[in-house]
Order: C-alpha cells, then structure tokens, then sequence
C-alpha cells in the first residue's frame, strides 16, 4: 500500500551555527538507529530536502552517494564539517579586518578559497542530480535579479545540471562575508550565473519546502482519501524545521538609528535580511499546519535553540562566522539545549523523538500493511 505521508526536512541557514542543527541531526540519526538498525540514515527516511546556505550543506552531505549508493556521510561527519573546519573557513580565512580595507579593497570579509576547497575534498565531483533525494537549495542571481532553487530532480532539461559544490558554494555567498559565487555560464542558455546566498530571501526556507512538496509527483505516495490526488497537501506532510538559533542580530544602539550614516547600514543590513524573514516563515508555516485537523496539527515540528528566560542574549556569538573553539564548543551545548527542550512533551505538539518516530512509520508502511 502507497505511503500516505511524506517527510519534509528543512534547514536554516546561519553559518557557524549550523552547529546546532547539527547536533539535531546526529540526534535523529542516533533515534533512527536505535530504532531501526545500524546501517539506516536519517536520508532513509526524508522525501525531500531543502536548505539554504550551511543548511543547504548538512542537508546535501546527508544525500550524498557513496560508490554503492548508500549515503557517503552520517549526521555526525555533517557535524564534524563544522567543528573541524569552521575555523579555517573564517577565524583563519580573514581577508580585511576593516570598514576602511573593505570600502578600499572589496567587501567580503574572508577569503572563499578555504570554503571552496573544503567543498571540493567533501563533495568532490558529485553532480546536484546525483543525490539520494530531491533537495532544493536557494540562492540569488544578481544577472538577471532572481531567486534560484537549485532543485536536484530538475524536470526541464533546459535548466541543466550543475556540479553540488558550486551550488553550495552559491548557496553560502553571504553578502559582506564572502564574494559572490562565479558559477561561469548557464548550461544550455549560455547566461552567467553571480550567486549570493539564498538567506537575502530564503534564510529559512520551509516554505519553499513546502511549495516544492506541493509541486512534486512522489511515485510512492497516495493520499488515502483522495485516489485522483497528484501532489500532496499539508495533511500529506511530515515536515521538521531545523533553526540556527537566530533571530538576534546585534545593531548596537538603536536609539541611534535615525542618525546611522551609509556605512552603518551597510554593515547592518546583511544581517538584517539573513535574519529578519525567520520567524515570519516559522509563523506563516505554523498557521498553516494549524489549520488542519486532529492529530494532523503535529505534522509540523519547529526544532530552533530555545530563547532564554529574560535575556536578550543568546550563550553564543551572535556573529555567525564566529568560529572560534570557545564559541564552538558553546555552540555544541546549545544544540544538546536544543534538543532537550524538543524533547519536551506538549499538548500541542509532537516531542522530537515521537516526531521521528513518525517519519520512520510513514516509511513503513508498506512493510507494516
């Protein structure tokens, strides 16, 4: 019998602290073990990935083949990208350090040449159409002004292939960090392609997810109302969203700000955009799965670094290219944070362990009919 359900995976982005949805990830990889032996991963139990710049890379790591089709990477190696190598891709890849240097020489802040790198030694030659599932991941033309979902299941071949590191690396081009990604000329239409990171528009992309998921044919799936049924709608979905903890951008005195020159906005306003449009996302996808029916309210879990109690300070840098060992490691205790507290029980909600254990029984289902 056709699955009824389809399982959504969304991931912020938010630079370093991909850390904390990391630490998820190697959570539910961990549950799906547990559960359903050694050898399974959490890509054995998603129809659909989607993700914007460093979630865009754990979610791709996760569906990356190995020679026998299996997937290359745990959830832990996602991780270990991160806590290894964060630090060489900023704190040692600083290009200038001042306002002054970037008005002079350039904006980015570091040097893409360490990312890249990494990418290539991770990633290799994978081609975006090789993964295990669908996976969209968002970035930004500046050519012809528009957003891109870089969708792995591409049904126009017009619209070509393209290497994975290449859209990871346009997909993490955040403006005043990095230059833009020169992804040289468009396949087929001979357009170049100048990329910058999808979190100007996208910073969580559950919604485009979502739009994606409503928009796609999965051969294995039937809604067990509807027999005539080609896409599925929110009651048909699973979806689990992974933050960053975002949502506190540092602006200094903002009493100030009618008297903020040029130069202010323009090192502000980055993390503005990368932040601003998160929790409206969260909110708009929230409504929407609220307004289904019964248990059918739970297909939605919101997984994001809890706000303290009377701070307006989180216990990690608020700079998302801090990546230095102190901040790492508090990173990596705030994604255990994170966990914990989705692992409280709610009325109105699933826990994250039950949440999981739904998206393994929607993968079942054939086997348990």
């Amino acid at each position: 019998m056709p699955r009824n359900k389809i399982n959504i995976l969304s991931i912020d982005g938010g630079g370093i602290r991909g850390i904390i949805p990391a630490t998820v990830l190697v959570h539910i990889e961990k549950r799906i073990r547990e559960k359903e032996g050694v050898h399974k991963r959490i890509a054995d139990y998603v129809d659909l990935v989607a993700g914007t710049s460093t979630g865009a890379i754990l979610g791709a790591m996760l569906l990356i083949p190995d020679a026998n089709g299996r997937p290359k990477y745990t959830a832990e190696d996602a991780l270990d990208f991160y806590v290894q190598y964060g630090e060489q891709i900023f704190n040692q890849s600083v290009k200038r350090r001042t306002m002054f240097a970037q008005l002079a020489f350039g904006a980015a802040r570091y040097s893409e040449k360490r990312l890249e790198s990494l990418l290539k030694e991770k990633v290799g030659d994978c081609m975006l159409s090789q993964l295990l599932k669908p996976c969209i991941i968002t970035s930004y033309n500046m050519h012809n002004a528009k957003a891109v979902f870089f969708n792995s299941r591409e049904q126009n071949a017009e619209k070509g292939d393209f290497l994975l590191r290449e859209v990871l690396r346009s997909t993490s081009a955040a403006p005043t960090y990095f230059n833009p990604a020169m992804l040289g000329f468009h396949v087929a239409k001979g357009k170049p392609m100048v990329n910058l990171d999808g979190g100007v528009f996208a910073n969580n992309p559950a919604m485009c997810a979502y739009a994606e998921a409503r928009a796609t044919v999965f051969p294995d799936w039937k809604d067990d109302k509807k027999d005539n049924k080609i896409f599925p709608t929110a009651r048909n979905m699973l979806m689990l969203s992974l933050g960053t903890g975002g949502g506190y951008v540092d602006l200094g005195n903002t009493a100030n700000a009618a008297r903020w020159k040029l130069l202010s906005w323009a090192s502000k306003t980055p993390d503005i955009m990368m932040d601003g449009a998160l929790h409206t996302v969260n909110y708009q996808v929230q409504k929407l799965f609220d307004s289904l029916e019964g248990e059918e309210v739970k297909n939605y879990k919101r997984v994001d670094f809890p706000k303290p109690d009377n701070s307006d300070e989180p216990p990690y840098s608020t700079d998302m290219s801090d990546a230095s060992p102190d901040n790492v490691a508090i990173l990596q205790r705030s994604g255990a944070l994170t966990v914990q507290h989705a692992n409280m029980t709610s009325n109105t909600e699933h826990t994250l362990n039950t949440f999981v254990d739904e998206m393994i029984t929607a993968f079942n289902t054939d086997s348990t009919q």
